[in-house]
């Protein structure tokens, strides 16, 4: 079963991939679209080397694989295309803003608050520690994933226009965590399932998603 879904979302991140580079790579684009085509090919590439781990050694490691450094990569690029240009767009660092950072910071304290559980469960470990890695760059991108999400919107529903792709990158974020909940707690075969199935409709919607909202953009 792991390894059908495991190839689910394999073949899903691919299609999404695949479907940005069509659009986007053939002229001109903005950095910001392409960084996250490139996430997505990130997040195929960690799922094909857990793919292929599964089926010649049947299970995954404890600890550390390189299918991790796929989700870390995947989530960087989704972090560095938010912070920076298109954050400094959004907000001028100025008080008006206040409010809308701390409550973004919701999004990154969940994640700490679940690892530290986590860790209360299993002490340190490999495991633990390469889990809370992988969190730490899934709370980079997440709180710029809901702050861009609740943020007042400027220049001509910039921010507006993108943001259905922040939210599903947010889910998509937390699909993540909850897929590593439920190995450490070995959740029903139902929660596993509707994970991973939440997971390839959001791999498969993300890059169309995006599309729709930068066409905005030029209109």
């Amino acid at each position: 079963m792991y390894l059908y879904l495991s190839l689910a979302l394999t073949i899903c991140a691919g299609i999404g991939f695949g479907y940005g580079v069509f659009r986007f790579f053939r002229g001109k684009s903005a950095l910001y679209v392409r960084m996250i085509v490139f996430g997505v090919g990130c997040a195929m590439l960690g799922r094909l080397f857990t793919t292929l781990l599964v089926l010649v050694n049947g299970d995954i490691f404890e600890g550390f694989n390189v299918g991790m450094l796929g989700i870390i990569g995947s989530f960087l690029f989704f972090f560095s295309a938010n912070y920076g240009q298109m954050d400094s767009i959004v907000d001028d660092g100025s008080p008006r803003f206040r409010k809308t950072r701390i409550i973004a910071l919701a999004a990154p304290l969940v994640v700490a608050a679940i690892w530290i559980m986590i860790v209360s469960m299993y002490g340190f470990s490999e495991l633990t520690i390469w889990i809370g890695i992988e969190m730490f760059f899934l709370a980079l991108a997440s709180y710029f994933h809901l702050k861009h999400l609740i943020i007042e919107d400027v220049n001509y529903g910039l921010i507006k226009a993108i943001r259905s792709y922040n939210l599903l990158s947010l889910i998509y974020a937390f699909l993540c965590i909850m897929e590593v909940l439920v190995e450490c707690f070995a959740l029903s075969l139902f929660v596993v399932v509707l994970v991973y199935v939440l997971e390839c409709v959001v791999l498969l919607a993300f890059i169309p998603v995006l599309e729709r909202g930068v066409k905005k953009w030029t209109i």
